[in-house]
């Protein structure tokens, strides 16, 4: 099929969007080289030797073994109670807000979270506002659904909030239709920047008097290298404004590919009627519930913060004995990125 007859077949969003990058779709980009055993810097992929494989093939067997019906059927939209539950009583502590299941629906890791989020918010010609630089990956899909994406610079605490109060001025003097802000607010891909708990405040506060939502994307917000947790922003919202993504893709494996929407209760129960895939492996979902119901997360997530932080201090150790005349960075608290 000639290449112009396939190009007049295809979607508004397929010819404005163009091609990802590897990064986008999660594999680490491979350049060419000799190394018999390279380190791959380019993308956020997960060590490994960190991945829980004993564990969780035990936790696999187990949900195969006894709840066999329920583990090789359909799972439905929201995904299996029995997970929801555990992530619910988990997330009840990391957030500090009491939640039950009815506050999440699970999805295809937190890249279908994000698409289900904004298949339910989205129009055509919407806007959403993210930080300067953002993960790639996210303003794809924002583009995917024929929204603007509108840049606001950061700072070494986060999305610049002059800046920020700014561009939400200008754009609804224009009468531009925004309707969320989406952050990485800890440990930011690309730039590993940490938002201020006064920057999170702030921009709680702007979500609720300017009446636009905001999409916490929290990939990294448990991988800290120091004692204290940062503040989550979902924490400090009072007003029902933010909608967290979550997953277990940083702190278990990417391969088993489950994130989950975490909202108030109306939230989501407008994203199931948005979600059309029929769910994700109740397989999957029946042995991460055994995971989290054996206690065994909390103690993996303890050794990844460790493991990770002895990475970050070896390489940016290297990077100034080898590299100082040639960059610089900022030494990071947590997460992937310098």
């Amino acid at each position: 099929m000639k290449e112009s007859i396939i190009k007049s077949k295809l979607s508004i969003s397929a010819l404005n969007i163009g091609a990802g990058t590897p990064t986008d779709a999660g594999m680490s980009y491979r350049g060419e080289t000799t190394h018999p055993n390279p380190i791959q810097i380019a993308g956020g992929i997960p060590d490994f030797p960190t991945l829980p494989i004993s564990d969780f093939t035990q936790m696999l067997k187990q949900a195969s073994l006894e709840e066999t019906e329920g583990s090789y059927n359909y799972g439905g939209w929201f995904g299996y109670d029995g997970l929801r539950e555990q992530i619910a009583k988990r997330q009840t502590v990391l957030d500090r807000k009491k939640l039950t299941l009815d506050n999440f629906i699970i999805h295809n890791g937190s890249s279908g979270a994000l698409e289900n989020v904004c298949k339910t918010l989205l129009d055509p010609k919407d806007v959403v506002i993210v930080e300067q630089p953002s993960y790639s990956g996210t303003v794809r899909a924002i583009r995917g659904f024929n929204c603007d994406v509108v840049e606001v610079k950061m700072n070494e605490d986060g999305i610049d909030i002059p800046d920020l109060k700014s561009t939400i001025s200008n754009l609804k003097n224009k009468g531009k239709n925004i309707k969320f802000i989406y952050t990485i607010p800890d440990f930011h891909n690309p730039t590993g920047i940490l938002t201020s708990e006064k920057v999170k405040a702030e921009l709680c506060n702007i979500a609720s008097s300017e009446d636009i939502f905001i999409v916490e994307d929290a990939t990294y917000s448990e991988l800290y290298f120091h004692e204290k947790q940062p503040t989550p922003l979902f924490s400090l919202d009072n007003s029902n404004k933010v909608i967290k993504l979550g997953t277990f893709s940083k702190i278990i494996s990417t391969g088993i590919r489950v994130g989950w929407v975490q909202a108030h209760e109306s939230i989501i129960q407008a994203c199931s009627q948005t979600r059309f895939d029929m769910g994700n492996s109740p397989l999957i979902h029946r042995a991460l519930s055994l995971y989290l119901s054996n206690n065994l997360l909390n103690d993996h997530v303890n050794e990844m913060r460790q493991i990770y932080r002895q990475k970050m201090e070896y390489f940016t150790e290297n990077l100034i004995n080898n590299c100082e005349p040639y960059v610089e960075f900022q030494k990071p608290s947590g997460g992937f990125f310098l």
